[in-house]
Protein backbone atom coordinates (compact mmCIF):
# COMPACT_ATOMS: atom_id res chain seq x y z
CA UNK A 1 0.00 0.00 0.00
CA UNK A 2 2.73 2.25 0.85
CA UNK A 3 4.04 1.57 -2.39
CA UNK A 4 1.41 2.41 -4.26
CA UNK A 5 0.51 5.65 -2.40
CA UNK A 6 4.35 6.76 -3.44
CA UNK A 7 3.15 6.16 -7.17
CA UNK A 8 0.17 8.16 -6.71
CA UNK A 9 1.93 10.68 -5.24
CA UNK A 10 4.40 10.93 -8.08
CA UNK A 11 2.09 11.10 -10.85
CA UNK A 12 0.48 13.81 -9.09
CA UNK A 13 3.62 15.66 -8.51
CA UNK A 14 4.49 14.90 -12.01
CA UNK A 15 1.17 16.11 -13.57
CA UNK A 16 0.96 19.41 -11.22
CA UNK A 17 4.67 20.04 -12.41
CA UNK A 18 3.41 19.73 -16.05
CA UNK A 19 0.46 22.04 -15.43
CA UNK A 20 2.51 24.80 -13.99
CA UNK A 21 5.17 24.41 -17.06
CA UNK A 22 2.59 24.85 -19.29
CA UNK A 23 1.14 28.03 -19.17
CA UNK A 24 -1.14 29.55 -21.04
CA UNK A 25 -0.26 32.41 -23.80
CA UNK A 26 -1.39 36.07 -22.33
CA UNK A 27 -3.61 37.88 -24.72
CA UNK A 28 -1.74 41.20 -24.01
CA UNK A 29 1.08 42.15 -26.69
CA UNK A 30 3.56 44.56 -25.26
CA UNK A 31 5.23 47.23 -27.60
CA UNK A 32 7.85 50.30 -26.33
CA UNK A 33 6.53 53.50 -25.59
CA UNK A 34 8.61 55.92 -26.94
CA UNK A 35 9.24 55.25 -30.19
CA UNK A 36 7.29 56.99 -33.19
CA UNK A 37 6.15 56.41 -35.67
CA UNK A 38 7.08 52.50 -34.81
CA UNK A 39 5.43 51.94 -31.92
CA UNK A 40 4.53 54.77 -28.83
CA UNK A 41 2.19 55.66 -26.04
CA UNK A 42 -0.71 58.13 -26.49
CA UNK A 43 -2.87 59.04 -23.79
CA UNK A 44 -3.95 57.24 -20.55
CA UNK A 45 -4.74 54.62 -20.29
CA UNK A 46 -1.59 53.06 -22.47
CA UNK A 47 -2.98 50.97 -25.54
CA UNK A 48 0.07 50.77 -28.21
CA UNK A 49 0.25 52.76 -31.46
CA UNK A 50 2.52 52.86 -34.40
CA UNK A 51 3.55 50.75 -37.24
CA UNK A 52 4.10 47.64 -35.10
CA UNK A 53 1.11 47.49 -32.89
CA UNK A 54 -1.02 48.27 -36.02
CA UNK A 55 0.85 45.28 -38.09
CA UNK A 56 0.52 42.99 -35.13
CA UNK A 57 -2.56 43.83 -33.86
CA UNK A 58 -4.43 43.59 -38.20
CA UNK A 59 -2.61 39.79 -37.83
CA UNK A 60 -4.22 38.56 -34.42
CA UNK A 61 -7.50 39.59 -35.73
CA UNK A 62 -6.97 37.69 -39.08
CA UNK A 63 -6.14 34.41 -36.78
CA UNK A 64 -9.29 35.28 -34.61
CA UNK A 65 -7.41 35.61 -31.68
CA UNK A 66 -8.22 38.46 -29.33
CA UNK A 67 -5.34 40.42 -28.04
CA UNK A 68 -4.02 43.50 -25.86
CA UNK A 69 -1.69 46.04 -27.44
CA UNK A 70 -0.07 47.62 -24.59
CA UNK A 71 2.60 50.35 -24.48
CA UNK A 72 5.01 50.26 -21.57
CA UNK A 73 8.82 50.91 -20.97
CA UNK A 74 10.81 48.25 -22.84
CA UNK A 75 13.18 47.04 -20.06
CA UNK A 76 9.62 46.53 -18.26
CA UNK A 77 8.50 45.12 -22.05
CA UNK A 78 11.36 42.34 -21.49
CA UNK A 79 11.52 41.66 -18.23
CA UNK A 80 7.18 40.63 -18.32
CA UNK A 81 7.98 38.90 -21.25
CA UNK A 82 10.39 36.55 -19.80
CA UNK A 83 7.69 36.33 -16.82
CA UNK A 84 5.77 34.83 -19.69
CA UNK A 85 2.79 38.03 -18.99
CA UNK A 86 2.89 39.47 -22.09
CA UNK A 87 4.19 38.38 -25.82
CA UNK A 88 6.68 41.00 -27.30
CA UNK A 89 5.51 42.47 -30.05
CA UNK A 90 8.76 44.55 -32.01
CA UNK A 91 11.69 42.98 -31.00
CA UNK A 92 15.09 41.87 -32.65
CA UNK A 93 16.68 38.64 -32.23
CA UNK A 94 19.54 38.19 -30.32
CA UNK A 95 21.60 35.23 -29.46
CA UNK A 96 20.69 36.05 -25.71
CA UNK A 97 16.60 36.17 -26.33
CA UNK A 98 16.82 33.28 -28.43
CA UNK A 99 17.95 31.03 -25.27
CA UNK A 100 14.43 32.44 -23.68
CA UNK A 101 12.07 33.60 -26.79
CA UNK A 102 10.81 32.24 -29.79
CA UNK A 103 10.41 34.31 -32.55
CA UNK A 104 7.67 34.65 -35.50
CA UNK A 105 9.99 35.77 -39.07
CA UNK A 106 10.16 38.75 -39.40
CA UNK A 107 7.45 41.12 -40.29
CA UNK A 108 9.46 44.47 -40.72
CA UNK A 109 12.73 45.62 -41.45
CA UNK A 110 13.55 49.10 -39.18
CA UNK A 111 16.95 50.95 -40.23
CA UNK A 112 19.01 52.81 -37.93
CA UNK A 113 20.36 55.59 -38.40
CA UNK A 114 22.86 57.82 -36.61
CA UNK A 115 22.19 62.32 -36.14
CA UNK A 116 24.20 64.28 -34.18
CA UNK A 117 24.95 68.46 -34.52
CA UNK A 118 28.73 68.27 -36.11
CA UNK A 119 31.06 66.08 -37.57
CA UNK A 120 29.04 63.54 -39.57
CA UNK A 121 28.63 60.08 -38.76
CA UNK A 122 30.55 57.87 -41.24
CA UNK A 123 30.72 54.23 -39.12
CA UNK A 124 31.50 52.73 -35.65
CA UNK A 125 34.87 54.74 -35.61
CA UNK A 126 32.71 57.86 -35.88
CA UNK A 127 31.75 57.03 -32.16
CA UNK A 128 35.14 56.57 -30.30
CA UNK A 129 35.43 57.95 -27.17
CA UNK A 130 31.85 59.56 -27.78
CA UNK A 131 28.52 59.67 -25.74
CA UNK A 132 25.85 58.28 -27.72
CA UNK A 133 22.04 58.73 -26.49
CA UNK A 134 19.91 55.08 -27.53
CA UNK A 135 16.71 53.98 -26.08
CA UNK A 136 16.74 52.23 -22.99
CA UNK A 137 16.99 48.63 -23.04
CA UNK A 138 16.93 48.40 -27.05
CA UNK A 139 19.36 46.15 -29.37
CA UNK A 140 21.04 48.30 -32.35
CA UNK A 141 22.35 45.24 -33.74
CA UNK A 142 24.91 43.03 -33.59
CA UNK A 143 28.00 45.54 -34.54
CA UNK A 144 26.56 48.27 -32.39
CA UNK A 145 25.95 46.18 -29.51
CA UNK A 146 30.06 44.37 -29.35
CA UNK A 147 31.22 47.85 -29.93
CA UNK A 148 29.57 48.81 -26.73
CA UNK A 149 30.49 46.17 -24.57
CA UNK A 150 33.67 46.84 -25.62
CA UNK A 151 33.74 50.45 -24.79
CA UNK A 152 34.64 51.90 -27.71
CA UNK A 153 31.79 55.11 -26.67
CA UNK A 154 29.47 55.15 -23.91
CA UNK A 155 25.96 54.89 -24.04
CA UNK A 156 23.28 56.96 -22.20
CA UNK A 157 19.78 55.95 -22.07
CA UNK A 158 16.22 57.98 -22.18
CA UNK A 159 12.82 56.54 -22.94
CA UNK A 160 12.19 58.38 -26.61
CA UNK A 161 14.20 59.42 -29.37
CA UNK A 162 12.90 63.11 -28.91
CA UNK A 163 14.84 62.77 -25.65
CA UNK A 164 17.86 62.76 -27.43
CA UNK A 165 17.52 64.63 -29.64
CA UNK A 166 16.60 67.76 -26.97
CA UNK A 167 20.24 66.22 -25.68
CA UNK A 168 21.75 66.60 -29.09
CA UNK A 169 20.96 70.31 -29.13
CA UNK A 170 22.37 70.80 -25.63
CA UNK A 171 25.58 69.87 -26.11
CA UNK A 172 24.92 66.62 -23.30
CA UNK A 173 25.62 64.21 -26.33
CA UNK A 174 27.56 63.67 -29.51
CA UNK A 175 25.36 61.31 -31.52
CA UNK A 176 21.98 59.65 -31.24
CA UNK A 177 20.72 56.50 -32.52
CA UNK A 178 16.93 56.55 -33.78
CA UNK A 179 14.72 54.66 -36.24
CA UNK A 180 14.85 56.71 -39.52
CA UNK A 181 11.71 57.00 -39.34
CA UNK A 182 11.25 58.12 -36.74
CA UNK A 183 14.44 60.46 -36.78
CA UNK A 184 13.05 62.26 -40.04
CA UNK A 185 10.23 63.06 -38.21
CA UNK A 186 11.64 65.00 -35.79
CA UNK A 187 13.98 66.69 -38.16
CA UNK A 188 11.13 68.66 -39.17
CA UNK A 189 10.28 70.14 -35.71
CA UNK A 190 11.48 73.52 -36.20
CA UNK A 191 13.91 73.40 -33.13
CA UNK A 192 15.86 70.17 -34.98
CA UNK A 193 15.45 71.49 -38.31
CA UNK A 194 18.33 71.83 -40.52
CA UNK A 195 20.52 71.83 -36.72
CA UNK A 196 20.41 67.67 -35.82
CA UNK A 197 21.42 65.67 -39.20
CA UNK A 198 21.87 62.10 -40.17
CA UNK A 199 24.78 60.43 -40.56
CA UNK A 200 26.56 59.75 -43.76
CA UNK A 201 26.52 55.67 -43.45
CA UNK A 202 23.62 54.10 -41.90
CA UNK A 203 23.88 52.23 -39.15
CA UNK A 204 21.94 49.23 -40.16
CA UNK A 205 19.03 47.52 -40.73
CA UNK A 206 17.60 45.17 -38.56
CA UNK A 207 14.29 42.92 -38.98
CA UNK A 208 11.31 43.04 -36.55
CA UNK A 209 10.04 40.12 -34.93
CA UNK A 210 6.77 38.37 -32.58
CA UNK A 211 8.65 37.13 -29.51
CA UNK A 212 7.21 34.43 -26.74
CA UNK A 213 8.55 32.81 -23.92
CA UNK A 214 9.60 29.42 -24.43
CA UNK A 215 7.54 26.98 -22.40
CA UNK A 216 3.96 28.88 -22.94
CA UNK A 217 1.16 26.47 -23.67
CA UNK A 218 0.41 27.75 -27.73
CA UNK A 219 3.82 29.06 -27.91
CA UNK A 220 4.97 27.12 -30.88
CA UNK A 221 1.84 27.06 -32.67
CA UNK A 222 1.31 30.82 -32.44
CA UNK A 223 3.92 31.55 -34.23
CA UNK A 224 3.57 29.84 -37.63
CA UNK A 225 -0.43 31.24 -37.72
CA UNK A 226 1.07 34.31 -37.75
CA UNK A 227 3.48 34.14 -40.06
CA UNK A 228 0.67 32.99 -42.36
CA UNK A 229 -1.45 36.31 -41.59
CA UNK A 230 1.41 38.04 -41.74
CA UNK A 231 2.38 36.85 -45.14
CA UNK A 232 -1.38 37.40 -46.43
CA UNK A 233 -1.04 40.99 -45.43
CA UNK A 234 1.85 41.91 -47.03
CA UNK A 235 0.75 40.00 -50.41
CA UNK A 236 -2.80 41.70 -50.34
CA UNK A 237 -1.59 45.22 -49.49
CA UNK A 238 -2.93 45.82 -46.19
CA UNK A 239 0.15 46.06 -44.68
CA UNK A 240 1.51 48.51 -46.83
CA UNK A 241 -1.79 50.86 -46.52
CA UNK A 242 -1.76 50.27 -42.63
CA UNK A 243 2.06 51.76 -42.71
CA UNK A 244 1.11 54.37 -44.57
CA UNK A 245 -1.73 54.95 -42.03
CA UNK A 246 0.50 55.22 -39.28
CA UNK A 247 3.50 57.69 -40.50
CA UNK A 248 0.36 59.77 -41.67
CA UNK A 249 -0.83 59.57 -37.98
CA UNK A 250 2.33 60.34 -36.50
CA UNK A 251 3.26 62.77 -38.22
CA UNK A 252 0.60 64.58 -37.37
CA UNK A 253 1.16 64.00 -33.64
CA UNK A 254 5.03 64.58 -34.14
CA UNK A 255 4.18 68.23 -34.59
CA UNK A 256 2.92 68.60 -30.86
CA UNK A 257 5.97 67.38 -29.00
CA UNK A 258 8.19 69.69 -27.36
CA UNK A 259 11.20 71.05 -28.47
CA UNK A 260 13.18 69.78 -24.96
Amino acid sequence: MKRRHCIAACIACAGGARAQALRPLPAAIGFDEGSLPTMYRSGAPAPAHGIYPALVGAAFAQMGRPCELQAVPFKRLISETDAGHVLAGAVIRTPEREQRWLFSQPYFVERLAVYGTGAPFRGLDSLAGKHVGVIRGWSYGEAFDNARRQGLFQCEEVAADVNNFAKLLRGRIDYAVATELGGRMLQQLPAYEGRVLAGSAPLGATPIHLAVLRGLDGAAALLPSFNAAMELMHRSGQADALVAREIAAAAELVRLLPAG
